[in-house]
């Protein structure tokens, strides 16, 4: 296992809905309104979400990067690091542990 999928196995229920709704998307780009209903938290809830993993360094790098505003002008857009993982594997890793989990 190398440091990556360590470090995903030790995010919170919340923090792996979030990434599996962002390695979901076409682009690997999500805004807090569009991803309220598939991570189940809204408002500040959710920013708080996106802001812990864009703290969560791995290598050096955050897992998420802010991404400016979202279309509406309410909340941000996050942005997947690409440099530290696919969409496709983030996508394979987060599905397994959140059916792990259910």
């Amino acid at each position: 296992m190398d440091r990556i999928e360590e470090a995903l196995y030790h995010l919170t229920h919340s923090q792996l809905r979030a990434l599996f709704a962002l390695a979901k998307t076409k682009n690997g780009l999500i805004s807090s309104a569009n991803s309220k209903k598939s991570i189940g938290k809204k408002g500040k809830a959710l920013g708080g979400i996106f802001s812990s993993l864009v703290r969560r360094k791995i290598n050096g790098e955050s897992l998420v990067l802010p991404w400016g505003k979202s279309e509406d002008g309410r909340g941000l857009r996050w942005k997947l690091n690409e440099k530290l993982i696919t969409k496709t594997k983030l996508l394979q890793i987060t599905g397994e542990l959140l059916s792990w989990e259910d």
